[in-house]
């Protein structure tokens, strides 16, 4: 049954099938409620994305792994053990699951297919300019810390394979880490952010999500059987003051930020649904506590107060062990880097 269109312009009175009431909350009335795809408008064009379930799964799980793994151990004994750390890992993830829930609605409203268009049409224009830059300072500076700890942990390892003494401040050419970065980013990262779509990603996540798995293994394994010359500092069973706890939330909230990038894989997933979203940041985040759990609780009572930020640097350099987990860590940071690339391209 035809209704009158009380939502059109001035002079534009008429008769429709659907003059805009069933419209979405957050979209306006003239917004197709089809949903946008590259290069189609219409209806009746190709789905959204091609991305399953599982694949949504192991990318959240990477965006969030990767460079924060390396710092809950620290972060731990900055909140002053693990009960604090426990407790602000718990209390934090109700918010970060909410408020990535709720990214997904506002996106399926407004019907916007990347976080700041969705920040634009939710919030205004203003808003969405000042969130477009703080995106692109966001995701150059991380990226930059990546290639950091791609040199950092590189430079362990070489020192490993070519037997350099510890302290060595020179060698050839072909170990300055100037040079194994510029190569590392030629020949991988650049490969990995040259696709479209961040539904490519998945299956380079699945990977580093298992190589993570390793890096927590082998941190729970040094712990029940530490070696005899890795002596632990002291280990606080209490927060000196609220104060150091709250130091310890930057490094738990960059652990657990996947939000810029959720938008996008949510819109690349096969039938993009608020509900089966739910399901996949729920199990994406249990994934990534657990790994943060391990890391971090196992790091910090094996070193105590005297665990370096990134805690695979507080390990001998000549154990075999850990030299693979750094290489794993790479793989991973390797990975996370498209994913952030592309949300800041």
């Amino acid at each position: 049954m035809a209704q009158l269109s009380i939502n059109s312009n001035h002079g534009e009175w008429g008769w429709s099938t659907d003059a805009g009431e069933r419209a979405r909350l957050l979209q306006s009335p003239c917004v197709d409620t089809a949903p946008k795809v590259e290069g189609v408008s219409s209806p009746g064009g190709p789905d959204r994305g091609t991305t399953s379930t599982l694949g949504a799964i192991f990318i959240v799980v990477n965006a969030c792994l990767g460079a924060g793994l390396l710092n809950f151990p620290a972060a731990f004994s900055t909140a002053g053990g693990v009960a604090a750390g426990i407790t602000l890992q718990m209390g934090m993830l109700v918010f970060i699951i909410s408020g990535l829930v709720i990214l997904a609605y506002c996106s399926q409203a407004s019907n916007e297919r990347t976080y700041q268009e969705v920040v634009w049409a939710v919030c205004g224009k203003l808003t969405g300019v000042l969130c477009e830059v703080a995106i692109a300072v966001y995701t150059f500076g991380t990226c930059i810390a990546f290639l950091i700890i791609i040199g950092d942990q590189q430079d362990k390892i070489i020192a490993v394979v070519a037997k350099t003494p510890e302290g060595a401040n020179s060698g050839p050419w072909y170990t300055d880490r100037k040079f194994t970065i510029s190569l590392t980013s030629f020949l991988f990262i650049l490969p990995l952010s040259i696709p479209k779509e961040i539904g490519f990603q998945k299956y380079a996540s699945f990977l580093s999500v298992l190589g993570t798995w390793y890096v927590t293994a082998i941190i729970i394994i040094k712990y029940i059987w530490p070696d005899k010359d890795m002596v632990p500092g002291d280990i606080s069973s209490r927060p000196a003051s609220w104060i150091a706890v709250f130091n310890a939330v930057p490094t738990i909230c960059f652990g657990f930020q996947c939000h810029v990038s959720s938008v996008p894989v949510f819109n690349s997933v096969q039938r993009p649904e608020v509900k089966t979203w739910g399901g996949v940041v729920t199990a994406a985040m249990v994934i990534a506590l657990a790994v943060y759990l391990g890391t971090g609780i196992c790091g910090f009572l094996t070193f105590g107060a005297t665990v370096d930020p990134d805690v695979l640097l507080s390990y001998p350099s000549e154990d075999m062990a850990v030299a693979v987990a750094r290489a794993f860590i790479i793989l991973s940071v390797l990975t996370s880097y498209p994913i952030l690339h592309f949300c800041g391209r």
